[in-house]
């Protein structure tokens, strides 16, 4: 991206659209239109009315942009809403983010939380936090640690799925977190605390706090001890 000039709000303010170099927010400020940038940084509460392109983001506050995000790194430790969909290649998210379309990208670092209403597609989804995702969730390597709480999917595919229970940070916290989810398919796929009404792999083994109502496998089964598993059948 060719440089352009920078964009300074403090206080509460507007600014126009347009390509720019770096862009901070402290404060409230609204931006009227679609903005490029090389770097993207927020304190306070911004809003963008138009679209999103930068190279690094950076929300510390409270953000909404109402149209789509497109970024090389994105860092979340605010909120993030997103009216329509985003496509970020690395995304760190310590705080929330909340999607109204699809998520795309790289590599999902997630440990705070994430709702997308449609599909979200990765190579890596590694998460100690929660998400909602109403569509697919996709990813070659998806690494789950159960922290807290219900973490919901419709479907899960991936070639290796790993989701555990881990205890929380807190030792006061007693709930042990879950994922709920209608279909999971990977290629070796592992699972704990996990409910689902059909499980299908190369390779499955049903952890502790599981209840699963149907496995289909193709070279290897194993319920493990603490684990309910409805059927269960070898297919291929």
């Amino acid at each position: 991206m060719t440089k352009a000039s920078n964009l300074m709000m403090n206080g509460s303010g507007s600014a126009a659209g347009g390509l720019y170099n770096k862009v901070r927010i402290m404060g409230e400020g609204i931006i009227t239109d679609d903005i490029e940038c090389n770097f993207f940084k927020t304190y306070g509460s911004s809003e963008a009315s138009g679209n999103v392109k930068g190279g690094n983001l950076e929300i510390f506050g409270e953000t909404e942009v109402k149209r789509n995000v497109q970024a090389s790194n994105l860092k979340v430790y605010g909120t993030l809403s997103i009216g329509e969909s985003a496509m970020v290649e690395n995304t760190k998210i310590r705080g929330s983010v909340d999607v109204a379309g699809k998520f795309t990208g790289d590599k999902v670092d997630l440990k705070g939380s994430i709702a997308v209403k449609g599909d979200l597609e990765a190579e890596e989804f590694i998460s100690s936090g929660l998400f909602e995702v109403s569509g697919l969730l996709n990813a070659d390597v998806i690494d789950v640690k159960l922290r807290y709480s219900t973490s919901q999917v419709q479907e899960m595919g991936g070639q290796t799925i790993r989701v555990q229970k881990k205890g929380a940070f807190l030792p006061f916290v007693k709930n042990e977190g879950f994922l709920e989810a209608t279909v999971i398919e990977g290629d070796d796929v592992f699972l704990e605390n996990t409910t689902a009404d059909i499980v299908r792999g190369k390779i499955v083994r049903i952890g502790a706090g599981c209840e699963i109502q149907l496995v289909e496998y193709y070279d290897e089964f194993k319920a493990l001890s603490g684990s309910s598993v409805k059927e269960h059948r070898k297919i291929g």
